[in-house]
């Protein structure tokens, strides 16, 4: 499951509130333009109904009549949307665009602007209009005036406003939002800077965190300044006490050992055995003891391939009666403690070395996510169901070859504290492969 981000979480509220803004706003505008135009459109109404009004009059006869015309030419072109009707009791005069029809009586809806209201008119028009009961000078009777406009411009003023209006808010919105992400991308910058900074002191790079930073993160920065000091104080304290446990152990061990050769034969066997077993045990906890020291302390990049060639010459020398022809393919550096790759490394040489016929090949593989280093013989090999019991402590397939068991199990715990994997397999050459594999610098500080 994906984790949530801070500029993610930010970046949701503020479109929460733009899109809810935005839209509220674009509500109460289109409203206010709505009420606007029916207000405009009432108010034209309510000027030909005071026009009309004007030039009504009694003749006398006792006959409604119109002095003059509307000033408006819609009123003379049938069907033309605008309309007007004058009615007294059986007496009803209309504007030639009805034609031979009435305005209908029955009202649609109310709209709030000017007590006007909705009709259907002739030729299924929708029509907005206001009627006005009035007494004409010279006679008691009322006189109902209707005036009437199609609202097909109204509409369709409305409609372009409110395309324009939430064309407008969307581009608006979209320039807002960008902002704020510009603005979140800055704002949390720092934190992008003390992630890579991290990463560096991680990969190899200053032991402390440095640069210029921010307020809000300054005291973050200080606390990893000091908890890395305290780190690295007791990780070298860790190592004087190891160091120090080498000295005080390994040299009484050496003495009982030495002693123990004076004395009768069986029992002399028996505490050169004790002997042996505390040793390795010593030997074990003290490697791992280093192990945990530097992986906990966080290390420097370490190019493997000059490791290998130091340690291959020093095996020579050590192993002058065996020569084996030594290769190396490849470059990769190690992310770590020098001390522990060279250990691993003489380990695995060391146990090639006693195996192998004639030579071994050390293949350093570098990838974007791990690297990993594959150490060959052409020795005669080890059955696959022997593989995982010769990396137990102690485990020794062959009495006859000399060794501790401790080898292959160091190496195995060296990887595991550094989140790297260790495996033996058939070789290509015809022997043993022993594969290790650890993340490459900064590769498990960006997956964490």
């Amino acid at each position: 499951m994906k984790r949530p981000t801070i500029a993610g979480r930010l970046l949701l509220i503020a479109t929460l509130w733009v899109v809810g803004t935005l839209c509220a706003t674009g509500w109460v505008l289109d409203t206010l333009f709505g009420r606007h135009v029916d207000k405009t459109y009432v108010t034209e109404l309510d000027r030909d109904l005071t026009s009309l009004a004007a030039a009504l009059e009694w003749n006398g006869h006792g006959q409604l009549e119109l002095t003059r015309q509307p000033a408006d030419p819609r009123f003379e072109r049938p069907y033309s949307g605008a309309y007007w009707q004058a009615a007294s009791g059986t007496q009803s005069l209309r504007s030639r665009s009805l034609w031979d029809i009435d305005i209908p009586t029955t009202i649609e809806r109310k709209i709030p602007a000017g007590d006007a209201d909705i009709r259907n008119g002739p030729e299924g028009q929708s029509l907005l209009a206001k009627s006005r009961r009035l007494q004409l000078t010279g006679d008691d009777a009322y006189v109902q005036i209707t005036v009437a406009l199609d609202r097909t411009e109204l509409r369709d003023a409305k409609r372009s406003f409110r395309h324009l209006l939430w064309l407008s808010l969307g581009i608006l919105g979209v320039g807002i939002l960008g902002a704020v992400w510009a603005q979140i991308r800055f704002g949390l910058a720092p934190l992008s800077r003390l992630r890579a900074a991290v990463a560096k002191l991680h990969g190899g790079g200053d032991p402390t965190l440095q640069g210029v930073w921010p307020a809000e993160v300054k005291p973050l920065v200080d606390e990893i300044n000091v908890l890395l000091k305290r780190n690295h104080d007791a990780v070298e304290r860790s190592r004087r006490q190891a160091a120090d446990l080498a000295h005080a152990v390994k040299t009484p061990l050496a003495i009982l050992a030495n002693s123990a050769t004076a004395l009768p034969g069986p029992l002399s066997q028996s505490v050169l055995q004790q002997v042996d077993a505390m040793r390795q045990q010593v030997d074990r906890h003290l490697s791992r003891a280093r192990a945990v020291g530097a992986a906990g302390a966080g290390g420097r990049s370490v190019a493997i391939r000059p490791a290998v060639e130091e340690l291959a010459r020093a095996l020579v020398r050590l192993h002058a009666g065996k020569p084996i022809e030594v290769s190396v393919e490849g470059n990769a550096d190690f992310f770590g403690d020098r001390q522990d790759l060279v250990e691993m490394l003489g380990n695995l040489l060391d146990n090639a070395w006693k195996w192998a016929s004639t030579r071994i090949r050390v293949t350093l593989v570098s990838q974007e996510s791990e690297i990993e280093i594959c150490v060959d013989d052409d020795g005669p090999g080890m059955p696959a169901s022997s593989m995982h019991q010769a990396m137990q402590p102690f485990s020794r397939l062959d009495e006859s070859v000399e060794g501790s068991g401790l080898g292959l199990s160091i190496v195995r715990d060296i990887c595991a504290m550094y989140d790297g994997a260790f495996e033996l397999k058939r070789s290509s050459l015809g022997g043993l492969a022993a594969r290790m594999r650890f993340p490459a610098a900064g590769a498990t500080q960006s997956q964490r």
